[in-house]
């Protein structure tokens, strides 16, 4: 049954079959020890390690503590037969190749061994070549099945780890787009309103509902070197009523944090570090605090805090609430500039109407001054002193009425112009605004066509001031006119209200130009309105005027053939009590 060592086939002859990391082990079973001899001699000689027994009895025994890869056994053995012992073997692993070795004659044992599970079968006497190659593709076959449960197992786990990484991916998308879409519509809400006062209270609110705290407080500073004052309180009461935050921030103690990097901070009563000391009224202290730093154009402008909340703030409060932060510290920084400007327009507009005053006052003695030396009851004067006199009387007359423009426009943007709207007619307004311009319609040859309807209503007007902004419009329509020209004024019911207009026909107005017409000191850039001149306050005047009457004004003009102005007035019976109140107030 031995054969040669140079016709032995080594485990590297078949290509189908792994050179193993450690030595297989293979188990022989047969009741003749020449048999045990021959088998252990051939596969010790091929590498494995070989265990015999006697029996089928011993075989099991042996199974307890020995794992083998291939178990070599006699079919026929006396007591526990080879199928018996297969089967135990199978039992305990499911792996084990059995290769049952029998006679010539138990051929068809051999078949129903196969059928229950053997892996192969020899027959005696045995060939040892075939015996060793049948061996190698059953440990190859193992290997590839126990390396094959493996990379199974690893790809299950590396599946698993996906599908974790997955779930954490698709749990942050959800966040962040959530994240998003709250900031998108909170922002909204905080644009809604320009003031900073009730900008502040809406941060206040809205950072409070985000994070389930129970109070915010914004503390802001408008230079580095100021210390941060309460701006914005929601949820508490402010110091200034003997109780809650304080109104100035202690910057050393709170904001030494903040020396090297903003960046937010939370607290908690468990923490290491106390809380900051921020007393509320009657003793009470909140469990919590969340610090986020408000940063605009790389400076630290603010302090968001947010106070109590049952288990403290969490990472995903802290993240979300400095994006929130730095919303909120834009709308906020808008706010202030927007303050600002209005400060300063304020401002301006004070210091005009100062001005204007007083100019005013000294212009009306030297306007009086004129008329008088312009008596030839008092004074005889040479032609030459006459002119002289006319033409500084007519540009004392310019000045006063620039000056009362100027005036008229800073009470408008004040909201102080004083009127009283109550009913009346509009036909007298009319021509006395006609009749104010008389000494310029006979100079110029100007024809005014009146053309109203017959059933105009009463309005709600100041007839004052709808006469200013009559006589405004005849009087540009008249200098936009050529000598000899017409001017057409038209009334009449429109849209429910009533509609008046003033039409010159005059070169027009560019269409580009239009939008000027009615902004402050804006005049449209061309030789015509340079040779007129004015402060370019009229027509903003007009339209201030027409707007507290609760009317539109506007212009409709086509190059070369003049142009149209227009403005609604209300009717006296469709006008509410409110209009009538603000008229009043405003006298």
């Amino acid at each position: 049954m031995a054969m040669p060592p140079e016709a032995r086939p080594s485990q590297t002859d078949t290509p189908d079959s792994p050179e193993p990391s450690a030595p297989s082990r293979v188990m022989v079973v047969d009741d003749e020890a020449s048999v045990l001899d021959v088998f252990r001699e051939l596969l010790t000689s091929e590498g494995h390690e070989v265990s015999a027994a006697g029996s089928g009895e011993e075989a099991v025994r042996m199974l307890r503590t020995l794992r083998p890869d291939v178990i070599l056994t006699d079919l026929n053995l006396p007591g526990l037969s080879g199928l018996d012992l297969m089967r135990h073997a199978r039992a305990a692993d499911p792996d084990v190749a059995v290769i049952v070795v029998t006679g010539y004659a138990s051929a068809s044992s051999a078949i129903e061994a196969l059928r229950q599970g053997a892996y192969d079968y020899v027959t005696k006497p045995p060939d040892l070549w075939d015996v060793a190659r049948i061996i190698q593709r059953a440990i190859a076959g193992r290997r590839l099945r126990e390396t094959n449960r493996r990379l199974v197992a690893e790809l299950r786990a590396k599946n698993e780890i996906l599908q974790q990484h997955e779930q954490v991916l698709r749990e942050r998308v959800r966040v962040a787009t959530w994240q998003m879409t709250r900031l998108y519509e909170v922002g909204k809400e905080i644009s809604a309103n320009l003031e900073l006062a009730p900008r502040l209270g809406v941060i206040c609110a809205k950072a409070s509902e985000l994070s389930d705290a129970q109070a915010c407080a914004v503390y802001l500073r408008h230079e580095e070197s100021e210390p941060f004052f309460l701006s914005g309180l929601q949820g508490v009461e402010s110091s200034e009523d003997g109780s809650g935050l304080p109104s100035q921030l202690n910057a050393e103690s709170l904001l030494q944090a903040w020396k090297q990097e903003p960046a937010a901070r939370r607290w908690s009563n468990g923490d290491a570090s106390p809380i900051p000391e921020l007393p509320l009224g009657s003793g009470k202290r909140f469990d919590a605090m969340l610090v986020v730093p408000m940063i605009t154009s790389a400076k630290l402008a603010g302090l968001l805090v947010l106070l109590g909340k049952p288990g403290g703030f969490t990472e995903g409060d802290e993240s979300f609430l400095t994006l929130y932060a730095a919303q909120a510290a834009i709308a906020i920084r808008n706010s202030q500039l927007y303050e600002h400007t209005k400060s300063l327009d304020r401002l301006k507009s004070e210091f005009v109407a100062v001005v204007s005053h007083e100019i005013r006052t000294p212009l009306t003695s030297v306007k009086g001054a004129l008329e008088l030396l312009s008596d030839d009851r008092y004074f005889q004067n040479s032609e030459q002193q006459t002119k002289l006199l006319t033409i500084a009387h007519a540009n004392a007359e310019r000045l006063l009425l620039l000056i009362n423009d100027i005036l008229d426009f800073s009470k408008l943007e004040n909201a102080s112009l004083p009127m009283t709207i109550e009913p009346n007619r509009l036909e007298p307004i009319l021509q006395q605004a006609v009749h104010n311009l008389r000494t310029m319609v006979e100079e110029r040859n100007i024809a005014i066509d009146m053309q109203l309807a017959p059933d105009l209503p009463d309005l709600m007007l100041d007839p004052g001031r709808v006469g200013q902004v009559l006589t405004n419009l005849l009087s540009n329509a008249m200098k936009f006119s050529p000598p000899d020209g017409r001017i057409i004024v038209t009334a009449e019911r429109w849209q429910g209200q009533i509609r008046v207009g003033v039409r010159d026909f005059g070169e027009g107005i560019a269409a580009p130009d239009l939008p000027k017409l009615f902004r402050k000191f804006s005049q449209i850039d061309s030789g015509s309105t340079r040779k007129v001149g004015g402060t370019g306050l009229g027509l903003v005047i007009c339209k201030g005027i027409v707007e507290q009457h609760g009317g539109t004004i506007w212009v409709e003009s086509t190059r070369g053939e003049g142009s149209t102005f227009y403005f609604t007035l209300p009717l006296a019976e469709r006008s509410t009590t409110d209009q009538v109140g603000a008229g009043r107030a405003g006298r």
